[in-house]
């Protein structure tokens, strides 16, 4: 027990260190064997993948909007999937991210989790990201060519995501099969979703967020914040779906919105100011995917994002962020000569 422990802790660092990404993933065995067919204990599944992470910050207010972006990287990446556990392994690859000199510099820890525990999913986003862009620069007055953003390299944002659903029907719908290619959905199934979640975000630079020749009139009424911090906590639901087409090919999409309770504070470190409000909060998570998926192949596109909006310190006034990722994938299976699962690993944490 001791060795398994210190074996996951030093593949969770690893994967943490070279902006991996780890998943527990529980083996069910109540499933239907005609609509899922799982490859658990007798399979060592690799894979490769392209993916890129995402962590917008948009101010809104009304009609009106300010939309923060960082420097998204692509990363290419290799992972497995073995009995218990999944580890991917990804790396910065600067030949095809975006250009440094156009959309400045971008440096951010990025850890997203999915974890499918039984009839429960949990998805877990924590990110660190510092150095932003203006990506609708026409919100301003400096007139800058086409080809040029306003960079704001100052600005540090901090999430931290942690939101839960029940499955009604995991017994026929398979979560694992689109997004961890160690099970597969044999015939088309859906499920109801129902859920909560806790939302957290930071967010501050060394000057204001609203750019001093901003278009807008008495944007934010013209409160020059360059602090801001919002907690919220809501309830959710949503429907999945999995359209499987000639057994081999499949489609997968879910969509889920929720409603809650967020407090809200901004602040100018420089003038001391500060304005604080509870207010209501919103989010919306969607999921993609699409592919091929046979007994040895799988190879497909996953789209993740989840859309958070935080009321601030008037009803027209938002702010919202978006986190989430694309990622392209190729994994093959390989049956092992031994099933490595015995009857008594009903929940393994990597």
């Amino acid at each position: 027990m001791l060795k398994k422990t210190i074996l996951l802790l030093f593949c969770f660092c690893l994967a943490t260190l070279v902006k991996g990404q780890t998943t527990i993933l529980i083996r069910h065995y109540d499933k239907d064997s005609a609509f899922i067919k799982e490859f658990y204990g007798n399979h060592l599944i690799l894979r490769a993948y392209e993916s890129t992470k995402f962590n917008n910050f948009k101010l809104i207010d009304g009609s009106e909007k300010l939309v923060y972006r960082p420097n998204d990287h692509n990363n290419v990446g290799v992972g497995f999937n073995y009995r218990f556990l999944s580890i991917n392994l990804g790396f910065y690859v600067p030949a095809i991210s975006k250009s440094s000199s156009l959309y400045g510099h971008t440096h951010d820890v990025d850890l997203q989790s999915h974890l499918y525990v039984h009839k429960f999913i949990i998805d877990i986003y924590g990110a660190d990201y510092h150095g932003y862009y203006l990506a609708n620069s026409d919100a301003t007055t400096y007139n800058l060519p086409n080809e040029h953003v306003l960079l704001r390299p100052d600005i540090i944002t901090k999430n931290f995501d942690v939101a839960f659903q029940y499955v009604f029907n995991d017994k026929r719908f398979s979560y694992n099969a689109p997004f961890y290619h160690n099970e597969i959905q044999r015939k088309s199934a859906g499920s109801f979703l129902v859920g909560a979640g806790v939302y957290h975000t930071n967010a501050n630079g060394d000057s204001a967020f609203t750019p001093a020749n901003v278009r807008y009139a008495d944007f934010f009424h013209d409160f020059k914040f360059n602090q801001t911090t919002n907690a919220g906590i809501d309830i959710n639901g949503g429907y999945a779906y999995t359209l499987v087409i000639k057994k081999l090919f499949f489609v997968t999409a879910m969509l889920s919105g929720g409603a809650g309770i967020n407090y809200a504070s901004l602040a100018n470190s420089i003038t001391n100011q500060a304005e604080e409000k509870t207010g209501a909060e919103i989010n919306v998570t969607g999921k993609f995917a699409a592919g091929y998926n046979s007994d040895k192949f799988f190879a497909g596109v996953t789209y993740i994002r989840l859309v958070n909006e935080d009321n601030a310190i008037a009803p027209h006034m938002w702010q919202e962020g978006n986190t989430g990722n694309f990622r392209f994938t190729v994994a093959q299976r390989f049956r092992l000569k031994k099933n490595y699962m015995p009857k008594s690993d009903l929940i393994k944490i990597e």
